[in-house]
């Protein structure tokens, strides 16, 4: 606590000022933050102006005002913790408060409205003070001193350098203020970012060097220290080199430097762990002023893995595991596209078991639906040689042949024709299921998936009419 100010009776009131000025200055000048008590100060000020209470209020998000700084002489009372200026003032006040920005505050009157309903709450006789204002145009601090003995009266010389040493303690303070919030912001913003559900990162345009990331990312990295400052690529390397483009950071293949703003997204898969995520990238300026990346990620992989399954129920035949006739249809299509841009030929292989009826109806439709997965599994296990398998629907298959010389065409045929000339050895029975082929070169023409279908389907039918179990090509082999 200070003690009180002893004048100089040789000095001149200037030099006397002067002192105290030189001696306050250098004391903010010394402060190395904001934070840093200015309690002495209000001392070094009761003590040259006579008055025995110094204070600083700050005001927090609803303008409740609470006593941050304090200096109270031997024998002075203490000072309320905390008020709100409404209950003190009308608005109409309140304005006429803010708008003496920069200006002292001196009150040591009852008969000033204003000065009567402070001087009733300080319960004070003299009471000079200046208010903080914000941009907000409303007072978030207020600093000041007071006197509960007597009425002190200042000169109007006294009152300008009373004004300008609080001007400086006040922009002292509205410099802490801001800090505070800017903190708070801070936090608050870490805490938003952290607890978002996403993981987050921001990487420099230039470098691509991660230079933000959040709880959430870097907890599965060990940590931050492993984290900023490294590449981007070598965090979430997928096995390439540093020189090749890595889709997870965009700064390294799309030139954003002279985009305003804009969201890029797009699903990346981790293939070392297996892993999805969904990806929002946009451009910004990080608060140093560099052009950055903000990357945000959410995994997805369960929902990609149910996306899967959903895809593969809808284009896989659920008895035998087969592709069914809607991805046949899609699969044909793109073969036709493909063979006709890339000069080669295929076949398409229409078959239909011979007499399935009669499993059905002599062993029943269990033994049935164990005869179609046997074949749906040998046909997919010997894919390779034959080409891609399809159940077309109830005891009829479709086979694709891609790229497939005349030749390879006769060895299908003869591999198809032995296995289903042998029985079928289920669980409890064993079971002789002959097969009828038709067969439609491609691409043959002008012709279409639907007329290739046909053409095959009609070579099949040529088959069942000719005594069953064969083999039949519609039109000329294909010698591309």
């Amino acid at each position: 606590m200070a003690g009180i100010y002893t004048v100089d009776i040789e000095k001149t009131i200037d030099e006397q000022e002067k002192d105290l000025f030189v001696k306050i200055f250098r004391k903010l000048a010394a402060y190395r933050d904001p934070y840093q008590s200015i309690t002495d100060i209000l001392g070094d000020l009761c003590d040259f102006f006579g008055f025995y209470s110094g204070f600083v209020y700050e005001a927090d998000h609803s303008h409740v005002f609470h006593l941050i700084e304090r200096y109270i002489h031997d024998g002075a009372s203490s000072l309320k913790d905390e008020f709100l200026l409404s209950d003190y003032l009308s608005r109409r006040d309140i304005e006429l408060l803010t708008g003496q920005t920069g200006e002292i505050v001196y009150i040591n009157s009852r008969k000033n409205k204003m000065g009567s309903k402070f001087l009733e709450f300080f319960s004070a006789k003299t009471l000079i003070m200046v208010p903080v204002i914000f941009e907000t145009q409303f007072p978030i601090a207020f600093a000041g001193l007071m006197d509960r003995r007597r009425p002190i009266r200042l000169s109007k010389r006294e009152i300008d350098d009373a004004d300008a040493v609080l001007s400086v303690l006040a922009g002292h303070i509205k410099t802490r203020v801001y800090q505070k919030r800017l903190e708070y912001a801070l936090e608050s913003m870490k805490n938003i970012v952290d607890n978002a559900g996403l993981d987050i990162y921001v990487s420099d345009f230039q470098s691509s060097e991660v230079i933000f990331a959040n709880e959430s990312l870097v907890s599965r990295y060990g940590g931050s220290k492993k984290v900023i400052g490294k590449h981007c690529w070598e965090l979430f390397s997928t096995g390439k080199s540093p020189g090749e483009s890595y889709d997870n950071c965009p700064g390294k293949n799309r030139d954003i430097s002279g985009e305003k703003g804009g969201l890029f997204v797009w699903d990346y898969h981790d293939e070392k762990n297996d892993t999805w995520y969904h990806i929002l990238d946009t451009p910004c300026h990080w608060v140093d002023g560099r052009l950055a990346h903000v990357v945000s990620s959410v995994d997805i992989t369960e929902n990609k893995k149910n996306e899967e399954l959903i895809r593969k129920m809808a284009e896989h035949d659920t008895l035998t595991g087969l592709p069914n006739r809607r991805k046949f249809i899609q699969d044909l299509e793109n073969n036709l596209k493909s063979a006709r841009t890339g000069g080669w030929g295929g076949y398409l292989l229409f078959m239909d078991l011979d007499d399935f009826k009669k499993t059905n109806d002599t062993l029943g439709h269990l033994t049935g639906d164990a005869l179609l997965r046997s074949i749906g599994n040998w046909l997919y296990a010997q894919k390779d040689t034959l080409g891609m398998p399809y159940r077309y629907g109830g005891d009829e298959f479709v086979i694709i042949t891609a790229d497939r010389t005349p030749k390879e065409l006769d060895s299908i045929r003869d591999l198809l024709l032995d296995r289903f000339g042998k029985r079928w050895r289920l669980k409890e029975h064993s079971v002789k299921c002959g097969i009828s082929i038709g067969a439609c070169p491609y691409p043959s023409g002008e012709m279409e998936t639907n007329e290739i279908i046909e053409q095959a389907d009609a070579a099949m039918y040529t088959v069942k009419e000719s005594g069953k179990h064969g083999f039949h090509l519609s039109g000329p082999p294909n010698n591309r």
